[in-house]
């Protein structure tokens, strides 16, 4: 039986890595005649006070708000630029752990393939700020497309 694949999950940073990994799915999706969901994830900013407990500040707020205003214009462009080329697809953006939200998405969608971009991060630059691609790699609860963009590929040879 042949794997079909309905609804592809790409998980949205804006970055070159994330773009290159949006074309991948956009080829996958015109393949199989599935859908695109689009989500980007504003991660929370809090602080904590000397008590322990998280502290948001009316500046944080702000920033975030403006934060989900542009990725939401983002999106929106992204989603219009698909579907010009016939695709059908639907852009969120969510507020809260990346991980978190990209996996509860893939579940609460039935995504068939999930694709993310990855920054290739090695060394200190990985520990210091982790690999959500890879944390996505562990969690997914459907198949995951991770693409490395070219110019952080290695030359043959």
């Amino acid at each position: 039986m042949t794997p079909t694949i309905r609804k592809v999950l790409v998980a949205e940073d804006f970055s070159d890595s994330s773009r290159h990994a949006l074309e991948h799915a956009e080829m996958i999706a015109s393949k199989f005649g599935a859908s695109i969901e689009l989500v980007h994830v504003i991660q929370e900013t809090a602080a904590l006070t000397s008590l322990g407990g998280p502290m948001v500040t009316p500046g944080i707020l702000g920033q975030e708000e403006t934060m989900e205003v542009r990725a939401r214009a983002q999106m929106e462009h992204q989603a219009d630029e698909l579907r010009g080329r016939g695709l059908t697809v639907k852009p969120r953006v969510l507020t809260g752990d990346p991980l978190e939200c990209i996996i509860e998405v893939a579940k609460n969608i039935g995504a068939d393939l999930l694709v993310v971009g990855t920054h290739g991060r090695t060394g200190v630059a990985h520990l210091l700020l982790g690999s959500v691609a890879e944390s996505i790699l562990r969690h997914s609860p459907c198949p995951v497309l991770c693409v490395r963009h070219p110019i952080f590929q290695k030359p043959a040879g």
